[in-house]
């Protein structure tokens, strides 16, 4: 739930007031893009995060198929890392060690994300599918989060 934070963004006459968008996933990193957007400002290079005008002019387009971010569980345990990959439905994450270190939410189901599917035979697939879209981002970012060896492959 902590990655659950609304992204509010309000320009008078420039944003539609009112406007709510439950349905497209968007990151802290769409900021600094679409600020530079409205300010037809160049944006700066190597920026993940992309302008999110198309989207508040034009609601119906589809928009990121999944978001990604970074999780530092206890700052007294540097080496403990964390990642989640958030897909319109289900939110996977992975902690770098641990016994059980993958949780995944259906949160069609679980908005509150209580029970953690990772495990179930049911979801195999949807975990394999997170963990791909996840080691993608991982390489093409040259992210040095450690995958731990339990997971499954």
């Amino acid at each position: 739930e902590v990655v659950t934070v609304p992204f509010v963004i309000r320009w008078n006459g420039m944003i539609p007031a009112n406007l709510v968008d439950r349905n497209h996933l968007v990151s802290g990193l769409d900021l600094l893009p679409t600020v530079c957007d409205y300010a037809n400002i160049g944006l700066p290079t190597g920026l993940s995060g992309q302008s999110l005008r198309p989207l508040i002019e034009n609601p119906s387009l589809p928009g990121r198929s999944y978001v990604v971010s970074e999780l530092q569980p206890d700052p007294k345990c540097e080496e403990m890392k964390g990642r989640m990959i958030r897909t319109a439905r289900f939110k996977y994450i992975i902690f770098s060690h641990g016994q059980r270190p993958e949780l995944l939410f259906d949160l069609e189901t679980d908005p509150g994300e209580t029970e953690n599917l990772a495990y179930q035979v049911a979801y195999r697939d949807t975990v394999l599918e997170h963990q791909a879209l996840l080691r993608k981002v991982i390489k093409d970012t040259s992210d040095l989060f450690p995958m731990p060896n339990q997971v499954r492959k």
